[in-house]
């Protein structure tokens, strides 16, 4: 109870917290000894501390004009063809699908299975399909599938078909993680942040307000703006409540 106390006080997010807790439990259990996480006053310990966070989530949409800025900004910031096309295609895709970053990159070699993989992805013509085998809510939903249409984006020269399509063929038909480089090492997180940072900076756009997430959140507020209902929203972007809400941004 003092160290969950502790920890809270010292400003740890409440999924710090348990990840501190859980591993407590494991080295009890593992060990034979009674498990103290399960105590009714450490469960609600760990709620409380989850109901006492507040923290305001200051991330930006990221639009199809700040996309179309960014889809510019490729050439002239990423020196590399290889990584000039697979960015592209990581961007649009992550807007046209609202991707989670750790649906396309993990944070560690270790968890890149549970990214998207290359026989995850395919074309015909301008619809792209993208199997989700692994995402937020699949223990509980299973695998799902999307078809995207993939044609010109209005109001702007992108096309997520050729985007995904150039990347594709510059990729290859091997399998493994869909967003690797051409030696098969895929691409992780931090990777992925640090080009993302170059190009807004480039583009004029803070990277404290616009991160990987923004695609997301971009899709959703786009997707309001153009009309589209609750229940499209919500199937478009695998949310399995009504929490797809807090990232229409509209003012």
């Amino acid at each position: 109870m003092f160290f969950i106390a502790h920890l809270h006080n010292a400003g740890l997010a409440p999924a710090s917290i348990i990840s501190y807790v859980s591993a407590i439990s494991y080295f009890h259990k593992i060990n034979g000894f009674q498990d103290p996480a399960k105590s009714f006053i450490i469960s609600r310990l760990l709620i409380g501390a989850q109901n006492l966070r507040t923290v305001s989530d200051v991330r930006l949409p990221i639009t199809l004009p700040i996309l179309t800025k960014l889809v510019t900004a490729v050439p002239t910031v990423i020196t590399s063809r290889y990584k000039q096309v697979m960015l592209r295609a990581m961007m649009v895709l992550a807007f046209k699908a609202y991707l989670r970053v750790g649906e396309m990159v993990p944070g560690s070699a270790r968890t890149g299975q549970n990214c998207l993989q290359r026989q995850d992805i395919s074309l015909n013509g301008d619809l792209i399909s993208v199997s989700f085998r692994h995402f937020k809510h699949s223990r509980k939903h299973g695998s799902q599938s999307l078809q995207i249409p993939g044609g010109v984006i209005p109001a702007s020269f992108i096309s997520p078909a050729s985007c995904v399509r150039d990347f594709l063929h510059a990729r290859g038909t091997v399998q493994g993680p869909l967003f690797a480089y051409v030696d098969g090492t895929q691409m992780l997180r931090r990777e992925f942040d640090f080009l993302l940072k170059h190009l807004l900076e480039f583009c004029g756009l803070s990277s404290q307000v616009f991160k990987g997430h923004s695609f997301r959140i971009g899709a959703a507020t786009s997707a309001a703006l153009r009309g589209e209902s609750d229940a499209q929203i919500r199937a478009a972007g695998r949310w399995s409540s009504d929490a797809f809400r807090k990232y229409i941004r509209v003012a």
